[in-house]
């Protein structure tokens, strides 16, 4: 019987491409749990058509502010998850993968607000958290790599 050997690749952009994809998965799980305690506490109603835009704009204009802080607060914890695991994936290029899921990130945001009618207070909200929070994921991956260098696990 022979055995397989199986061996990733040592490129530092193989490890930034998985670094990048893993942090938009663990990006996307966050968001998704968040905005999902928000529809657990505000649910939908049952004939809610989510195709049609004036029945959305109708709903979102309806809904409690709350309801659209649970939507920000999955979208500042989505980013700063997944810029935090891209930034220690990412290790010597964590800045470069954090800056490319960020993009990813946004640019998926700004599609949502786009297509789904929103009060100004959310659109501006919802933009204006998005940078510190990314920041704020960069820099604790940074100080987690910083200490697990001096304790020499890595």
């Amino acid at each position: 019987m022979s055995q397989v050997e199986i061996s990733i690749p040592q490129s530092q952009h193989f490890r930034n491409i998985i670094a990048i994809i893993f942090a938009m998965v663990i990006g996307v799980i966050v968001v998704g749990t968040i905005e999902s305690m928000g529809h657990a506490v505000y649910p939908p109603p049952a004939d809610l058509d989510m195709n049609d835009a004036d029945q959305m704009k109708e709903y979102v204009a309806k809904l409690p502010v709350a309801a659209l802080l649970f939507v920000i607060a999955g979208w500042a914890a989505g980013i700063f998850s997944g810029c935090l695991f891209a930034g220690i994936m990412g290790f010597q290029q964590g800045k470069f993968c954090s800056v490319v899921y960020s993009i990813i990130f946004c640019s998926v945001v700004g599609l949502m607000l786009f297509q789904i009618p929103s009060p100004v207070w959310f659109t501006l909200s919802g933009i204006i958290v998005l940078a510190p929070s990314a920041f704020a994921g960069w820099v604790v991956s940074q100080l987690i790599l910083a200490r697990l260098q001096r304790s020499r696990y890595v």
